[in-house]
């Protein structure tokens, strides 16, 4: 249950339990003794009426002396005659929330009088009773209780995995992890969201560790061409085509470097989800932009390119720019692992379902099949002679992924390797929304 319910829960369970204490102790205890306090209260005043009525009884000025009494002793007095009319009324009774009355008969001139004497109390005087000290010290005791067993639970419910959570944000900070919990609620989610971050943070330190050793491997090398063949520059007794040749290999090693920084670059560019401009194109124009771009510079390198594509009239929606350069690092990448004399890369489009299927196949030397789920990872390399690599198939996870599509990897049962690419139908698409 979440602390947004929880919290109400308590605060009415406490005002509920409030009532019932308060209630049982009225009706258990102070019932019988506000019972006896006001027959005893009813008995003096009774006691009071009939000393009043003994006073003025017989005597002329009854009316002035009574109205003295009702002054001295702030009681309400009320004389009426036989025929029930109101002769005398002295005492006021604003501010009065309860009253107690007696009457008594005296007799003035042969005629009978009723005399009423009213003693009334105010509610805010109350506490000068000793019913109402009772109450007041019931009611403290109470509350002292509701708060003492609810600040146990509130203790361990909310304050500890508080402190709990600051200690282990302290403890990560020295290198300890923090664990998850199985609590649902919010103060369960919000370590679970920490927990979730750390492991976010650790994940990316790794990838930052491999950036900089990616960085250092792919810089290190060429960077120590350069400066071994720019030491050879300086001597003076080199041919003009010793050194026109030493002047073209930094030139190529420079182009290199820079190459791996413009990648790197790209890398953090769609990361951050720039320049991705979806445009809808149908399937078999696509495919002719890839063999346009492509089969040229393949047959001239002696590689057999072909392009077949069995749903032309499909449209697919994507960046057309971007998905030419996923593409581009596909072919790329198949063209640094062959190994046999009759290199060749095929293109194959077909649908399947609601998405079209693109497979670019290679007959390279193909990828271990442990291998085959992280060869998208950032900086990863099936090469054992290096720890990391280039960014060229991440890149084109990051751009198949904003194109709302994926991409696996498989290896052909006459050898090879196999990139899919799965990009969803626009009508299709269009129908499910």
């Amino acid at each position: 249950m979440s602390i947004r319910l929880k919290l109400p829960l308590l605060v009415l369970s406490s005002f509920i339990i409030n009532i019932l204490l308060v209630y049982g102790y009225y009706s258990l205890f102070l019932s019988k003794e506000i019972s006896s306090f006001n027959t005893s209260v009813r008995e003096q005043l009774q006691a009071d009426t009939d000393s009043i009525a003994k006073q003025v009884e017989g005597r002329d000025d009854f009316v002035g002396a009574l109205q003295d009494i009702s002054m001295e002793k702030s009681l309400i007095i009320e004389v009426s005659d036989e025929q029930g009319q109101i002769v005398l009324s002295a005492g006021e009774k604003a501010g009065v929330n309860v009253e107690n009355s007696a009457a008594s008969l005296f007799r003035h001139d042969d005629r009978v009088y009723l005399l009423k004497v009213t003693q009334p109390m105010s509610i805010m005087n109350i506490s000068a009773y000793r019913i109402g000290r009772n109450i007041l010290r019931a009611e403290i005791i109470i509350i002292f209780i509701i708060l003492l067993f609810s600040a146990v639970p509130i203790y361990l419910d909310y304050v500890k995995p508080i402190f709990e959570l600051q200690k282990s944000i302290g403890k990560y900070k020295e290198g300890v992890r923090p664990e998850r919990t199985v609590r649902t609620d919010e103060i369960g989610l919000l370590r679970n969201e920490f927990a979730a971050l750390t492991d976010a943070i650790e994940k990316e330190k790794k990838k930052q560790l491999l950036i900089i050793a990616s960085i250092s491997h792919d810089i290190k090398t060429p960077l120590t061409s350069i400066m071994g063949f720019a030491e050879r520059l300086k001597k003076r007794s080199l041919s003009a085509d010793r050194h026109d040749q030493y002047v073209n290999i930094i030139y190529n090693k420079a182009v290199s470097i820079n190459n791996l920084v413009e990648e790197f670059d790209d890398y953090l560019n769609l990361n951050k989800q720039i320049g991705i401009k979806q445009q809808k194109i149908s399937v078999d124009k696509f495919c002719a932009v890839l063999k346009s771009d492509y089969e040229a510079e393949l047959t001239e390198r002696g590689v057999a390119f072909s392009v077949d594509v069995f749903c032309p009239e499909e449209m697919i929606l994507v960046d057309l720019s971007k998905m030419r350069r996923v593409f581009g690092n596909i072919i790329g990448n198949s063209l640094k692992h062959f190994s046999r004399q009759a290199p060749a890369i095929a293109v194959y489009c077909s649908r399947q379902g609601d998405s079209i299927i693109f497979s670019v196949e290679d007959n390279g030397t193909g990828v271990c099949e442990s291998e085959l789920d992280r060869i998208f990872d950032p900086f990863y390399t099936s090469d054992k002679g290096r720890s990391v690599a280039g960014l060229g198939l991440s890149i084109c996870r990051e751009i198949v992924e904003a194109c709302g599509g994926t991409i696996w990897a498989q290896n052909n049962e006459s050898g090879g390797t196999a990139i899919k690419i799965s990009l969803p139908v626009v009508n299709a698409a269009l129908t499910r929304r």
